[in-house]
């Protein structure tokens, strides 16, 4: 740990006691004014530490913010190796792209509290206001290209069970969206680099909408927006935590025994099933229209039509009237 994060621990470990900057500063072996800086950058970072003679240093509250190292004292441990960022960023997908080219290892995440140039699934812009968490995580699995498509599925899978941990009862709209009271809570957006045989490396997105945010009107939410504290009251750390560690048990069955491992969990919290749906492609053509059926065990929708079951790869899913 950096010296800063042990004068976090120790503010932490003294609880509502406090501990004094004079003994802080002889158990680390530095000035009290080194302590006053770590403490005012702590300050910075959203901390809230109260200062009182004769008690020391106090620390009040920590922020409802996705940092790194609030994120990682929740995590279950074995999978995830590295978390960075934390604060407002362009993008984390874009971020974990830098740090995958550069050689950063399976299990690497970069937080985010707000994105300005967010991206979402059929080139759309994600919405990434205050009141949400984002990530991005690199994975590196050693599957062909092709393998792929069912990852984003698991992912959407591991999310909802990562959010069933903190007492929400999600739904799954096919193929990577999670659907909260019918409205998306969270999506999930895998962009990659292969070769013709394997995967170099996959970065997974997710973004989820924790609280409103704080322009908006309670009554007047945004139109098919879902937000997790309407209904569960989690703090933005132990909301990610949660994430991570459904995501890493997703992905770890996915890799060991691929989409048809999953398929069951997957169909039990399928949204449209038994559903009359449309999906369209990118240029809007429709690839299949009538009653969905659920997954296959590659993770493509089966939809019953006219002419018999149609199993579709990718598209935009519509209710059809």
């Amino acid at each position: 740990m950096t010296t800063r994060e042990v004068v976090l621990e120790a503010l932490r470990a003294s609880g509502a006691a406090g501990v004094s900057g004079q003994t802080l500063a002889t158990s680390l072996g530095v000035s009290r004014v080194a302590v006053g800086k770590h403490v005012g950058a702590l300050r910075a970072e959203g901390y809230e530490i109260g200062a009182l003679p004769g008690s020391g240093y106090t620390l009040l509250s920590v922020p409802d913010a996705p940092l790194p190292r609030e994120v990682a004292r929740l995590l279950r441990p074995g999978f995830w190796t590295h978390l960075v960022g934390g604060k407002e960023t362009g993008s984390t997908n874009e971020d974990a792209r830098v740090l995958a080219r550069a050689g950063a290892e399976e299990g690497t995440v970069v937080l985010a509290s707000r994105q300005t140039a967010g991206r979402g699934r059929l080139g759309r812009t994600w919405e990434s206001p205050d009141g949400g968490a984002y990530f991005s995580a690199v994975l590196r699995p050693s599957v062909p290209p092709a393998e792929i498509a069912s990852l984003a599925l698991a992912v959407a899978l591991g999310i909802a069970e990562g959010l069933e941990s903190l007492g929400a009862t999600p739904t799954l709209k096919w193929p990577n969206d999670v659907l909260l009271g019918g409205g998306k809570v969270a999506g999930v957006l895998l962009e990659m680099t292969a070769e013709a045989d394997r995967v170099d490396w996959v970065v997974v997105g997710v973004g989820v909408n924790v609280r409103r945010p704080a322009d908006q009107d309670e009554r007047e939410p945004a139109p098919g927006a879902a937000y997790l504290r309407d209904s569960v009251d989690a703090r933005v750390p132990e909301v990610v935590a949660a994430l991570l560690d459904g995501v890493a048990s997703a992905y770890t069955r996915w890799t060991a025994s691929g989409f048809a491992a999953l398929r069951g969990g997957y169909e039990s919290r399928l949204a449209l099933r038994d559903v009359a749906v449309r999906v369209s492609g990118l240029d809007g053509v429709v690839r299949a229209e009538g009653m969905a059926r659920g997954v296959d065990a590659d993770g493509r929708l089966l939809v019953e039509s006219e002419q018999g079951m149609v199993p579709v790869v990718a598209g935009e899913v519509t209710l059809r009237a």
